[in-house]
């Protein structure tokens, strides 16, 4: 289908995510403190652990046996065709320096800085403990409130 088409979009955004952990215990307790999301309900063991963004929108850690992180290498990112390992989500953030900053507390993998994209906003790729790749975004002032 054309990126003219005049066809009404049948999905109108993400309600949810499910991310692979190898223990949602465990991973709930580090999204709660190093992201500051909140446990909707305290996790059962084998069970999968729901965390609450502050938009509302849940996140759902499950158990995944023998643990393959979401990320996938492409070459449609970077510049010259190079290789890249891509984050499946990003999130969109309000203050992106605490971000990062409680990112490198926990030491998490993160990038060394926050880049500034400009008219995009500021951009920063992470990882949870099991390598789970993400990036999250502050948009520019007055964008995205």
């Amino acid at each position: 289908m054309s990126v003219t088409s005049t066809k009404k979009a049948l999905l109108r955004e993400i309600n949810c995510a499910y991310v692979p952990v190898t223990d949602p215990a465990v991973s709930a307790e580090w999204y709660e403190r190093v992201l500051g999301l909140q446990l909707r309900s305290p996790v059962k063991p084998g069970r999968g652990a729901i965390m609450i963004m502050g938009g509302g929108q849940w996140l759902f850690l499950l158990p995944s046996p023998g643990m393959t992180p979401l990320t996938f290498d492409t070459t449609g990112w970077a510049e010259d065709d190079e290789l890249f390992e891509m984050f499946p989500l990003c999130f969109q953030t309000d203050d992106i320096q605490a971000l990062h900053a409680s990112l490198i507390a926990s030491g998490a993998w993160t990038e060394a800085a926050i880049r500034d994209e400009g008219g995009c906003g500021f951009q920063l790729d992470f990882k949870d403990p099991d390598g789970n790749k993400f990036q999250a975004w502050q948009p520019p002032a007055g964008q995205g409130d």
